[in-house]
């Protein structure tokens, strides 16, 4: 592992209509917008669903690097992260 303090820059374009860009330094572009619950047009991802993949991504990159110490051998894990807004 790298020294503290780690350090991520995202950057992220838009204008009034269309598809906003998230693009962060070795990675590729990626278009985002709003998701059909608040009238955006679905097939891409949304603030929502990056938000809550990055929670299902982190919890199997946690348990793998806690797997490593005791030299647990493992196959697979799926995660699924849902969440629910009420109002």
């Amino acid at each position: 592992m790298k020294p503290y303090p780690h350090s991520y820059t995202v950057t992220a374009e838009g204008s009034a209509l269309g598809a906003v860009s998230v693009v962060s330094t070795g990675l590729p572009a990626m278009a985002t917008a709003p998701p059909p619950e608040f009238d955006g047009p679905g097939g891409v991802w949304s603030p929502e669903t990056l938000l809550i993949a990055a929670i299902a991504d982190c919890f199997i990159l946690t348990f793998r690097g806690v797997s490593r110490a005791p030299r647990y051998e493992w196959v697979a894990l799926e995660v699924q992260v849902r969440e629910m807004a009420a109002v």
